[in-house]
């Protein structure tokens, strides 16, 4: 195999999973996560800040 056979395998094959690895894995990190009160109510006024800001 020459050294284009391997810089396939490595650019199509292993850096595609590794990719879709990493999504997966943020995916189910973001939908695990936990938000408190507290968390939700400065997340909505920061939003409701930002939508007078830019308005």
């Amino acid at each position: 195999m020459d050294i284009g056979g391997w810089l396939w395998l490595v650019i199509d094959v292993l850096l595609v999973a590794i990719l879709a690895g990493g999504m997966i894995y943020g995916t189910m990190q973001w939908r695990r996560r936990r938000r408190s009160p507290e968390m939700k109510r400065a997340s909505e006024e920061a939003v409701r800040r930002n939508y007078r800001e830019g308005g």
